[in-house]
């Protein structure tokens, strides 16, 4: 039996830690006023958009890698699929960081313009979030009603990103993502890092 390369899942543990180490301030500077916080946000470059970057390259790798799994070991074209999504819809809702360097490079532009860009921002996020949510609760039902045929932290994985993703779509639950994915995060590593379990196909 061939074993699943590590690397994923060492780079799925510093995810986890990286994750809330960026989320948890961001949240909590726009407890006041999120509008205000966001917005001030967008308008300028800093380290933590660096962070952000970095995480979204992180997850985007991670799921490409489970999809990889999926195609190599698992008969799964369906779940392969929808972690191809995932990863692109990552990709898009960390992509507008492209709004904050236009913003903090164009201080000529209007300030309609500005405004406009910001908008713009924040309804792409919040877009991708939403696709993100549905393409995961897709994937967990999908995992759920193979877990018979699949390794037992799959089917842990499946419950949790069920959870994740419902608290997503409420919008105030999602604020318990930033504990409830790191958890995630860990379950995989333990998937990457194990790399001994067996799969029947499905």
């Amino acid at each position: 039996m061939t074993r699943h390369p590590a690397l994923p899942g060492y780079i799925a543990i510093a995810l986890a830690l990286l994750f809330p180490a960026y989320w948890i301030p961001t949240l909590s500077s726009g407890l006041e006023s999120f509008a205000d916080a966001y917005r001030t946000d967008v308008m300028q470059l800093s380290a933590m958009d660096l962070l952000f970057v970095m995480i979204g390259v992180m997850e985007i790798y991670i799921y490409l890698s489970l999809r990889r799994l999926f195609q190599e070991r698992i008969d799964g074209a369906l779940p392969a699929t929808l972690l191809l999504l995932m990863a692109i819809t990552v990709g898009v809702f960390h992509a507008t960081v492209l709004f904050d360097v236009v913003l903090s490079v164009g201080s000529t532009l209007d300030e309609p313009v500005r405004e406009r860009l910001v908008a713009a921002s924040a309804v792409v996020m919040i877009a991708a979030l939403f696709v993100y949510a549905v393409l995961g609760l897709v994937l967990s039902i999908v995992l759920l009603t193979r877990r018979a045929a699949l390794p037992r932290l799959l089917t842990v994985f499946a419950v949790l990103l069920a959870v994740a993703c419902v608290l997503h779509l409420t919008v105030v639950g999602a604020l318990l993502n930033v504990v409830l994915f790191p958890l995630i995060l860990l379950v995989l590593a333990l998937l990457f890092i194990r790399g001994d379990h067996e799969v029947e196909v499905v």
